[in-house]
């Protein structure tokens, strides 16, 4: 997959997830780093899944909830989008 297809898929899935307007709207860094991982398939960096680790204390949701499967560690930080 390149940048761009997976750019799109995560703009499709925050449009179905109801985000309005997804390219004009502010999102921390390491939520999408993560998020484009989950849509490649790739598991995240450390460092992202500790930040992901802090947002979730802070009761910060993932971008949208995962629509394509989800990562383990994914469903243990945010058991409200576990599929």
């Amino acid at each position: 997959m390149t940048i761009n297809d997976l750019m799109r898929a995560l703009v499709d899935e925050l449009i179905a997830g109801d985000v309005p307007d997804p390219q004009y709207q502010e999102f921390p860094l390491a939520l999408i780093w993560f998020d484009l991982c989950r849509l490649a398939g790739e598991t995240p960096p450390a460092a992202i899944l500790a930040v992901v680790d802090d947002c979730s204390a802070l009761s910060v949701p993932p971008l949208v909830p995962p629509l394509r499967g989800s990562y383990a560690e994914h469903a243990r930080q945010f058991p409200e989008y576990a599929d």
